[in-house]
């Protein structure tokens, strides 16, 4: 059999060929095997079959790929996700000039059923415990962070991306200041990473409140939660260059308490955070993280009158009243407030912010101890009494 092409030059063609192997024009069989519908019509099914093959040859690869890409997921956990933040981390150093902290602290949650105090620790700790896949901490900032969480009873500690050595001394801080104050259990529940509004707002922060769970909501339909935190500023703690510049360069001579280092000033914090311990068990709560249709008025009249200063303008004067009769003196309040720090004697209004004084009184005591000098000795000698006495 020959091809019909007539230029080609194919030598003999086997019989049951359509087409010629040189040149593809169809044979006399071919001609005449493709002039019959039915079998053109076969062909286009065939070959439409060949595509729908493949279509579902496609399906199939994409559901193993799928369920392989989830089952890895589920062994390697969310561990999967941690280059994208690593990725994030550089993204947001690039564009701020230095390390944020990639943990969202102010997370709020609406229409949560919270029954007791034990379900609101468990959702803060949740929620930060629920990120710390995106940390690049090592293993053993995480143990320091368990640690301080199981000694003094704090639903959640996140270092998160601090270093291990910077943890490590801030770990320190949080020991000695339990030590010597170890009836301050109880309120506090988080001591957080975070990024400021701006980045030298604060070096650490006391947040006596921060409405976290159904603040939205009606509370005769859910409990509300507060958390009542230490916020550990992202632009110092996770910035080695910055902490590597003198305290007093950044914050001026004197500010602080003499001896003032970057990690001690989170025992000012705590101070704030004592007297406020002081100031909830004088008037009968232990805590103010759950938040009942029962209590919801008391706990909103206090802190009205906790911010207004009242309760540590008090605590002040009967220091400043027991250093006079103790030393025959006659110091009034600014001058004797200015006798421990500047920061101790900053006013509001041109009223001596007391919440300060105390707070600077506590960290003299934490470095110094009784060598502290006199005023804050006098205030420290009434917050110890009054901390034990109503626990």
């Amino acid at each position: 059999m020959k091809c019909l092409n007539q230029d080609c030059n194919a030598e003999e063609i086997e019989e049951d060929d359509n087409f010629c192997y040189k040149c593809g024009h169809w044979t006399a069989r071919g001609y005449s095997f493709l002039k019959k519908p039915e079998n053109v019509q076969g062909i286009i099914n065939g070959s439409g079959a060949k595509k729908d093959d493949r279509f579902s040859t496609m399906i199939v690869l994409s559901s193993l790929t799928f369920i392989a890409f989830t089952l890895i997921g589920l062994f390697r956990g969310e561990d999967l996700f941690k280059p994208l933040y690593f990725v994030k981390r550089k993204l947001d150093n690039y564009v701020y000039g230095y390390n944020t902290a990639i943990i969202k602290t102010d997370n709020i949650y609406n229409k949560k059923n919270i029954n007791n105090l034990k379900e609101a620790n468990q959702i803060i700790k949740e929620d930060l415990d629920h990120q710390n896949f995106k940390c690049s901490h090592v293993l053993d900032t995480f143990r320091l962070e368990t640690d301080i969480e199981n000694a003094y009873s704090i639903p959640n500690v996140s270092f998160c991306d601090i270093s291990y050595s910077e943890a490590e001394k801030i770990k320190n801080v949080i020991d000695k200041m339990y030590s010597l104050f170890p009836n301050m259990k109880g309120a506090l529940t988080n001591i957080s990473i975070t990024n400021a509004k701006t980045k030298s707002e604060y070096i650490a922060y006391f947040q006596p409140m921060f409405q976290f769970v159904n603040p939205n909501e009606n509370i005769n339909s859910y409990n509300k939660v507060n958390k009542t935190q230490i916020l550990l500023n992202s632009y110092y703690f996770l910035n080695e260059e910055v902490m590597s510049n003198p305290l007093e360069k950044v914050v001026g001579e004197n500010w602080y308490v003499k001896d003032a280092t970057w990690e001690s000033t989170i025992s000012h914090e705590l101070g704030h955070y004592i007297t406020f311990v002081i100031f909830l068990r004088e008037n009968g709560l232990e805590n103010i993280t759950l938040v009942t249709k029962d209590n919801e008025n008391k706990i909103n009249e206090l802190l009205k009158i906790y911010e207004s200063g009242e309760f540590s303008t008090n605590i002040v004067n009967q220091a400043l009243k027991n250093y006079n009769n103790k030393y025959k003196s006659n110091l009034d309040l600014d001058t004797f407030a200015s006798t421990i720090s500047k920061y101790a004697k900053v006013k509001n209004n041109n009223v001596l912010n007391a919440d300060e004084t105390i707070a600077e009184a506590i960290h003299d005591f934490y470095l110094h101890g009784n060598n502290c000098c006199k005023s804050s000795y006098e205030i420290v000698n009434i917050i110890k009494s009054r901390l034990q006495v109503v626990k």
